[in-house]
């Protein structure tokens, strides 16, 4: 019974463990794409969507730098629907 229990608390933090590595990169990832998108395309960015597309950028890069992946996703989310506006997708 105990080696059951002690897989189970395993398991859930192996599972934990996982989860933070995968918000992690998935936050580098949105960053480098929207980092491409700017040295790329910024053309199509104009105004204040250029201004809070920049602002948005950063703000998901300062969450990364402090380990706040919720909203560094969350910034490089809304940074990227901008973009999306801007070109019509």
């Amino acid at each position: 019974m105990k080696s059951m229990t002690l897989l189970v608390i395993a398991s859930v933090l192996s599972f934990a463990a996982h989860a933070e590595d995968s918000a992690k990169t998935n936050c580098e990832a949105k960053i480098n794409e929207l980092e491409s998108i700017s040295k790329a395309d910024g053309q199509a960015l104009h105004g204040g969507m250029a201004h809070d597309y920049h602002q948005l950028l950063e703000q998901a890069k300062a969450a990364k730098a402090k380990g706040d992946m919720a909203m560094c996703q969350a910034s490089a989310d809304r940074a990227k629907t901008i973009y999306n506006k801007a070109r019509g997708k």
